[in-house]
């Protein structure tokens, strides 16, 4: 498939990546990612558990293996949840970056340096959010990941009891960062 969209895309301006998962053994996931290299791929990103492994550490060994068998850039996924964490992960790995998904849901602003969402970042996402025309469904979930850290389990159990965009203005608009 790589392969494919690579000789269809004849702008040098476009990349042909792929995300994977780490397979059961290893030499598996290494070899599979010399042969997405081969097939044209510009880089590769890596989450560092297998499909069965849910919220077991991730497995940097791995994919500092796999970094070093291949030559395009690979991208390193998993466990990031602070800055500090990102940096580790690069330092230890010789990745060439990091991404976050859980993480960055918690912490929009983590890459940062903050512990937490900022205010800023928070007000910025209500913004936005409401200049493209999001859904308050979308709104809310969004701002319950953020505000997780932030507020005391009564007070996430009465925010996320909302059910319009006016009750959570209200709230937020009370509430001390």
């Amino acid at each position: 498939m790589i392969q494919q969209v690579r000789n269809r895309i004849s702008d040098a301006k476009y990349t042909v990546s792929l995300k994977m998962r780490l397979h059961d053994d290893v030499r598996q996931s290494i070899e599979f990612c010399r042969q997405i290299e081969q097939a044209g791929a510009s880089w590769i990103s890596i989450h560092g558990r297998t499909k069965s492994q849910r919220y077991e550490p991730v497995n940097l060994d791995a994919i500092k293996l796999i970094k070093e068998s291949v030559s395009i850039p690979v991208i390193g996924n998993g466990d990031i949840f602070s800055l500090e964490d990102a940096l580790k992960f690069h330092s230890y790995t010789g990745v060439n970056g990091v991404m976050s998904a859980r993480g960055l849901l918690q912490n929009p602003s983590l890459f940062c340096g903050t512990e937490v969402t900022s205010s800023s970042c928070i007000k910025d996402w209500i913004n936005l959010s409401l200049s493209f025309g999001a859904t308050f469904t979308n709104i809310h979930h969004h701002l319950m990941f953020m505000l997780e850290k932030i507020m005391s389990k009564p007070e996430r159990k009465l925010f996320n009891s909302y059910t319009c965009l006016a009750s959570v203005l209200d709230h937020l608009d009370e509430f001390s960062f």
